[in-house]
């Protein structure tokens, strides 16, 4: 059989409903039980009681000795109930012998004293009685010492009487939980009226509608999944905007190099003289550089983004092997501008969890903004120390330093600081920030010598876990 799962909160809710109302049912059954035996059991206790009175003043005393006279018709009626099979009694003398009665009946397991009276279930003949024991005095008929009537009826009628009252107990019951159930349900169909209210709401909007939803007149239950999807909104709006500001600064960066191109080319091709036709190429190919760097910002921005970061895996990486690879590979850059590239580690090496790929270009934006943004003659160390469980990858230079007022807008995308002869897109700390939030590191910017507040050092810090 194929069991489907529900997903509908209205099915939810009747579920739990009945979870919740059967074991009471059952717990009311049980308790209807018991106390449906127990006022059977006070009802026809009382009346098994009165017969063993009824039979006990039938004792005498004749001739010093006890004897029970019963006419027939006596015997008759008590030995036979209208609403039972048979009645069983018994009568002892005050020596215990008996007088009157089956003497196969079973006695108590402690006896009354005197005066007293108990109950007690027994078997007889394989069925089950339910017997009295009543241990009444002589003193008043001329003897002493006390005898003992004992006396038994079946269970029939009192079971009978238990499952009629057990019936009348439960039937309304049943019919209570049932219409609970109705109501319950109709309830609930009213209550989820605000939903399928919101289900519209949001079904009728246009995708450029961003504005909040009412939380006011919604429903209690209703307001914090209000709040959530408001906030989310708000997140979605501030994220299209920002998308919409790439893009706008994107096409801006991709227009720029792109008419420099056609003007240099439609130059080259008004020129006769070799010389500058040659110019025109080299300013042709330079721009194509420019460009051709814009287009991998671009594409390492996006790989960096979460969209982009989620789809590739993370492994083990050795910070220190990576560290010292990426900057061999600046060497050649750095000597052709003259400027002192070395790395500063006393680690054989340090395994964190990453990206490889990622940290690789997060490196290569910080080696290249820090020998593209400096002169001749200055000096840039790539460096790594482990502090307080915390890796620390850190680009540092001895140039000029950025303002501290700047320090939070270089992160931003296209932000580049004025004053700058270099060609750049602004991309760099972008990229850097990305990938560093992608791998839950902290990015710091500070100056190289505090006092003085020159030269930059970026530090990205990341959290040290077992691989």
């Amino acid at each position: 059989m194929i069991h489907i799962k529900s997903n509908s909160i209205r099915q939810k809710l009747l579920n739990w409903l009945l979870i919740l109302l059967i074991p009471t049912l059952f717990l009311g059954t049980i308790s209807a039980y018991y106390l449906a035996n127990y006022f059977a059991n006070l009802a026809y206790d009382s009346g098994l009681f009165r017969s063993a009175l009824a039979l006990a003043d039938e004792v005498e005393i004749k001739s010093g000795s006890m004897v029970v006279d019963l006419p027939d018709s006596a015997l008759n009626l008590l030995e036979y109930d209208i609403d039972d099979d048979y009645r069983h009694y018994l009568i002892l003398d005050p020596e215990h012998n008996v007088v009157l009665g089956e003497e196969q009946l079973a006695l108590p397991k402690v006896l009354p004293t005197e005066g007293k009276s108990t109950f007690y279930d027994s078997e007889f003949e394989d069925k089950k009685l339910r017997m009295v024991a009543l241990n009444f005095p002589l003193a008043d008929v001329g003897a002493k010492g006390s005898a003992i009537v004992v006396i038994g009826e079946s269970t029939t009628k009192r079971e009978k009487m238990a499952r009629e009252i057990v019936a009348i107990m439960l039937v309304p019951q049943i019919i209570l939980i049932i219409l609970i159930i109705v109501l319950v349900n109709l309830g609930i169909q009213r209550g989820l009226i605000s939903l399928d209210k919101l289900k519209d709401l949001i079904s009728k909007r246009l995708p450029t509608d961003t504005r909040p939803l009412e939380e006011l007149d919604a429903p209690e239950e209703l307001q914090p999944l209000l709040h959530a999807m408001n906030e989310l909104i708000v997140k979605e709006k501030s994220a299209v905007n920002e998308r919409r500001h790439f893009l706008a600064n994107a096409a801006h960066q991709l227009k720029t190099p792109l008419a420099g191109l056609k003007i240099q080319a439609e130059a080259a091709l008004r020129e006769s003289d070799l010389a500058s036709i040659q110019h025109a190429l080299k300013q042709i190919s330079a721009g194509s550089d420019n460009l051709g760097r814009l287009a991998n910002q671009l594409l390492s921005l996006a790989r960096a983004e979460p969209e982009g970061a989620a789809a590739q895996a993370f492994v083990s990486v050795d910070l220190v092997k990576l560290m010292n690879e990426v900057t061999s590979d600046w060497v050649p850059k750095a000597l052709d501008k003259n400027i002192d590239l070395g790395v500063k580690c006393e680690l054989k090496a340090l395994n964190i969890s990453a990206n490889n790929v990622l940290l690789q270009e997060l490196l290569n934006n910080l080696i290249d903004n820090a020998i593209r943004y400096n002169q001749s003659g200055a000096k840039v160390t790539v460096g790594l120390v482990v502090v307080n469980h915390e890796a620390v990858l850190s680009v540092q230079d001895n140039g000029l330093g950025i303002a501290s007022y700047e320090q939070q807008k270089v992160f931003e995308r296209f932000y580049r600081v004025l004053g700058t002869a270099e060609n750049g897109c602004g991309l760099g700390l972008a990229i850097v920030q990305e990938i560093a939030h992608q791998h839950q590191a902290r990015v710091l910017l500070e100056y190289s010598d505090m006092k003085k507040e020159t030269g930059t050092k970026v530090k990205v810090i990341f959290r040290l876990n077992v691989v």
